[in-house]
């Protein structure tokens, strides 16, 4: 699987680097992680990833804002939680591909091509 660049919105530093760690295993040629809403926005004005894996809750609030930019850019990603999101949240993230906290290697590279085939068939 070829993944390209990767965006990881994940406020929890010892999940991001297993994530990391993990994406490059699986081709990522980059992987930007972030661990707040206001700096995957910054990252997204100036920048288009290949794929996502975002957790909707971080540290400053609810990342809807951020799957939307995803979704209106047509970038495959990633639902990673171990929670689910308010009923007013669901349609932006409905987008995605869910993945449960915690989650083996294996699980998620199936999700990551599960989503980047959704994507093709929606474009």
């Amino acid at each position: 699987m070829k993944l390209g660049r990767v965006l990881v919105v994940e406020d929890e530093p010892f999940i991001a680097l297993d994530l990391e760690a993990m994406l490059e295993e699986f081709g990522a040629t980059s992987v930007f992680s972030v661990d707040s809403r206001i700096d995957a926005l910054q990252w997204l004005a100036t920048n288009i990833p290949d794929v996502a894996i975002v957790d909707p809750r971080v540290h400053d609030g609810i990342c809807t804002d951020v799957v939307k930019i995803l979704t209106a850019a047509h970038v495959p990603f990633v639902v990673y939680s171990g929670a689910e999101v308010d009923e007013g949240d669901a349609e932006a993230f409905s987008h995605g591909e869910w993945l449960s906290k915690p989650t083996m290697p294996e699980l998620l590279r199936d999700t990551l091509e599960r989503s980047i085939g959704r994507r093709r068939l929606q474009d």
